[in-house]
């Protein structure tokens, strides 16, 4: 879906209101073929609308279903999709400074809203930075290979704290097996 300024230009009074099913997974595996292995029909319900500064506000809520790879070992997961998009768009590059960093705030490009790559760049950037298969999430075994492996956060600390501990002197090393009994 783009729509191109001058086309918004009679949604001043009223916004444009939105209801549609996309299928944008030709597209998402274009822009982002190592994040995005399959993507299911969009539901997108939303508005774009007029502020008073003459600037475009899009709302837009998201549900379906995106297939990416585990971050552990790359076999499919299939995650659910459900959120909800409000950005703003400007005209001019000079009046960014206007809005604080944090503030979702994007320059029009050629005139036009591009609402399809807004929909893929948010689902792309609310992907969790973990992602498992159910097999991995059940029996938390973690690759290994010829001479390395991978170890969990915890075990990683508690074999710090075990190499920090000083040496034992080896003439007490009978008294320490004295008080262990």
């Amino acid at each position: 879906m783009k729509y191109n300024k001058n086309q918004l230009q009679k949604y001043h009074q009223a916004p444009l209101q939105f209801n549609e099913t996309l299928d944008l997974e030709a597209i998402a595996k274009q822009r982002f073929p190592e994040t995005v292995l399959a993507l299911s029909s969009l539901t997108v319900d939303g508005t774009i609308r007029y502020d008073e500064a003459d600037d475009l506000l899009l709302h837009v809520t998201v549900t379906g279903q995106i297939t990416v790879p585990s971050s552990r070992s790359l076999e499919p997961v299939l995650l659910d999709v459900d959120l909800t998009i409000d950005e703003l768009y400007i005209d001019n590059e000079k009046h960014l400074e206007d809005f604080e960093e944090t503030e979702a705030v994007f320059v029009l490009e050629n005139d036009t809203l591009n609402v399809d790559e807004a929909i893929l760049d948010n689902i792309v950037a609310n992907l969790p930075l973990q992602i498992l298969t159910v097999n991995e999430l059940e029996n938390d075994v973690l690759p290994s290979g010829q001479d390395w492996h991978v170890i969990s956060e915890e075990t990683f600390e508690n074999e710090k704290k075990q190499a920090t501990k000083p040496p034992l002197d080896p003439r007490l090393a009978k008294l320490d097996d004295f008080f262990k009994e």
